[in-house]
């Protein structure tokens, strides 16, 4: 089974807003940056596809199938509480410094922690790979791509936060059984 994992397009808000599971507009290319990472997905008329339930996920995977995408909530963004659309500016500093000390542990007032993050990704990652699919495509958000690297490259999820994930790119990862092999990151 091949799983393209495709990050949203980019996004039409303030720089230095803080949001997660909020929504927020695709900006006035979404035409131009979809019809690009279309070009990067093989096997897309028989593909399945999910998303995560933000509109700029769905409006991504139904831009490329031409047919809804099924949602799931395991493919949100991180829920950042009472900071979604607070610029980060304005969060209490004693707030965003205790989260920061390990925001793989710490949770978001009100919202979440990346480890929550993580383990909803693994959920849909080991359900996924027991279907019968060939080709999966899931548009989704750069936190969940890096927590899928985390979980099947077996590295801490901090170091995940590493990795450059682009808007409108891709990942592939092949799944072979119970085995998981990364084919590429944030493809262009």
């Amino acid at each position: 089974m091949d799983l393209y994992f495709l990050r949203h397009t980019t996004l039409s808000v303030d720089n230095g807003m803080c949001f997660g599971q909020s929504e927020i507009t695709v900006s006035s290319s979404f035409l131009q940056e979809a019809a690009d990472t279309m070009k990067l997905v093989p096997d897309k008329h028989n593909a399945v596809y999910f998303a995560s339930p933000t509109r700029r996920c769905i409006q991504l995977a139904e831009f490329i199938s031409k047919r809804p995408a099924m949602q799931d909530l395991r493919l949100a963004d991180l829920h950042f509480g009472d900071w979604e659309k607070q610029y980060w500016a304005d969060i209490p500093e004693d707030q965003l410094d205790n989260w920061m000390q390990d925001i793989v542990i710490n949770k978001v007032p009100g919202g979440e922690s990346y480890g929550d993050v993580l383990f909803r990704v693994q959920s849909f990652i080991e359900e996924i790979s027991k279907k019968n699919h060939k080709t999966v495509v899931i548009s989704t958000h750069a936190s969940v791509i890096r927590a899928v690297l985390s979980y099947v490259l077996e590295i801490p999820f901090h170091r995940a936060f590493d990795i450059h994930i682009a808007f409108g790119s891709i990942t592939k990862i092949s799944v072979d059984k119970d085995s998981f092999i990364v084919e590429y990151i944030n493809r262009v």
